[in-house]
């Protein structure tokens, strides 16, 4: 079994803009993120930026409310927040998630 069928999109790409499914503008949603407020000190794009990984020194209590504020805000900004596995895995992308 190949391991690589289980990779999944970075979370940045989970946040899809309404009516443009896969074709979502990249870099509006990076500056969308970081008014949302993603640390600019964090690339959102990278593979290594996820959404159920505690930030230093953060409570499972702050995680959950930054991660609701986070969404709650791209939300308002028009965007629809998708399953990872609507996105299907790298190897085989469904083409919701850019």
């Amino acid at each position: 079994m190949d391991s690589s069928n289980y990779h999944y999109p970075p979370y940045f790409q989970t946040f899809q803009k309404q009516g443009q499914m896969g074709h979502t503008d990249r870099t509006q949603r990076k500056a969308d993120l970081y008014a949302c407020g993603v640390d600019r000190n964090v690339n959102p794009d990278s593979e290594f930026w996820r959404r159920n990984v505690l930030l230093n020194g953060e409570t499972m209590e702050q995680h959950d409310r930054r991660i609701d504020k986070l969404e709650t805000c791209m939300e308002n900004k028009g965007y629809v927040i998708l399953d990872p596995s609507s996105c299907g895995p790298v190897k085989a992308p469904t083409g919701k998630c850019n």
